[in-house]
């Protein structure tokens, strides 16, 4: 502990040192204290202290049992408190994972916060972490970690975004053994043509493909290969998340639907696939449902919808039905020549600037309408 008073003083004298450091010092200065009283029932004080639901303290009890003091557990939470996490953040980060209760904080967590304000987070940089990471930050020496992860992302807050959830939540990225996992696996992407930005870019399905086994990469890299996409070509990146997280059987059932809702050849829609292998994330009802739309309600043909497949990809409900249903209310009011396709792509800034905005004098109904078929609310006589 006096080796870690020591490190921190210098910081605590720097003009820019945060005030966690502060809270810091006066955490490991304190002396810890015991609690008496009635016997210690580790449910009551994940439900009454940190405040979890019945169904979460039933489920972080199994991991807690052997807690017989609230002295650790207090520790803990005031150290969280002074980080900056507030009582709902650390409830969540208990919930998520229970065991953090049990770190020391003058062996364990102090020290990996003092690195990592030594590495240049700030106090809400690492509460970030902790939130959203708290498994590596209680299980490994983080900060090391950041040095080789933060440049392959660009920046703390990519890195962040990357593992907030899915496959890599709880910092799964942080835990992962850099030398025999991560380093082959980015020289594998290398040779694809691909960055740790540019999975970054396709969500976590994509970045998942950095803490898979080696040799599982290889095989995902070779269905991708599969699908038609070429190595180096700027939707690889995409087919190689897709094959990530649909199994083969569900891509050729998926393709064997488009095949026959679309009235298209093998050929015709391995096409479509090589221009957006995106589109076989979707589920079959999804892809089923969109189609019939852009088919039986836009009335587009179904080799249009080949030549365009992004169209496919966007969701039905949050967007290709409540901008056919603009597109509808301005066509019939003679206000709008534009095809129906030009209006799906468009970002949703430029769509609410250009067809809703630009008409709230003409058609001041107009963005409650579009707001409520966002919403899922249509009235009958606007239903497609």
């Amino acid at each position: 502990m006096l080796r870690l008073q020591n490190r921190l003083f210098p910081l605590l004298r720097n003009d820019n040192a945060s005030p966690l450091l502060a809270t810091l010092h006066r955490h490991l200065s304190a002396a810890a204290s015991s609690s008496a009283g009635s016997p210690f029932s580790v449910e009551d004080y994940l439900t009454t202290t940190c405040g979890l639901t019945r169904a979460q303290t039933l489920k972080a009890s199994k991991f807690l049992s052997h807690l017989k003091s609230p002295s650790n557990p207090d520790a803990v939470r005031d150290f969280l408190s002074d980080v900056g996490l507030s009582s709902s953040d650390i409830a969540s980060v208990v919930a998520a994972d229970p065991r953090f209760l049990c770190s020391s904080v003058d062996e364990t967590l102090a020290p990996r916060v003092a690195k990592l304000l030594d590495f240049g987070l700030s106090a809400a940089m690492i509460a970030r972490l902790i939130l959203i990471a708290a498994p590596a930050v209680r299980s490994c020496d983080v900060a090391s970690r950041l040095q080789f992860w933060i440049p392959l992302f660009g920046s703390f807050d990519e890195f962040i975004q990357a593992v907030s959830g899915g496959a890599l939540g709880g910092g799964a990225l942080l835990r992962r053994d850099i030398d025999m996992v991560v380093k082959p696996n980015v020289e594998l992407l290398l040779e694809c043509g691909l960055t740790v930005r540019d999975l970054a870019k396709t969500g976590l399905s994509g970045t998942w493909a950095l803490v898979c086994k080696p040799d599982k990469l290889k095989e995902l890299i070779a269905r991708a290969e599969e699908l038609g996409v070429q190595r180096g070509s700027g939707q690889f990146m995409y087919a190689l998340a897709t094959v990530s997280c649909v199994n083969r059987e569900k891509i050729a059932a998926r393709m064997e639907l488009l095949k026959k809702t679309l009235g298209c050849s093998d050929g015709v829609l391995q096409i479509a696939i090589v221009r957006h292998p995106s589109i076989l994330r979707a589920s079959e009802d999804n892809l089923r449902s969109t189609v019939e739309f852009l088919v039986s309600k836009v009335g587009l043909e179904p080799e249009y919808i080949v030549r365009r497949p992004a169209l496919i990809s966007y969701s039905l409900s949050a967007r290709l039905v409540p901008r056919y249903i603009v597109m509808k209310i301005l066509q019939g009011k003679g206000l709008l020549s534009s095809d129906y396709c030009s209006i799906v792509v468009a970002s949703e800034s430029y769509f609410v600037s250009r067809f809703i905005d630009h008409y709230k004098e003409s058609v001041p109904e107009l963005a409650d309408v579009y707001a409520a078929a966002r919403a899922g609310k249509i009235p009958s006589h606007l239903q497609p």
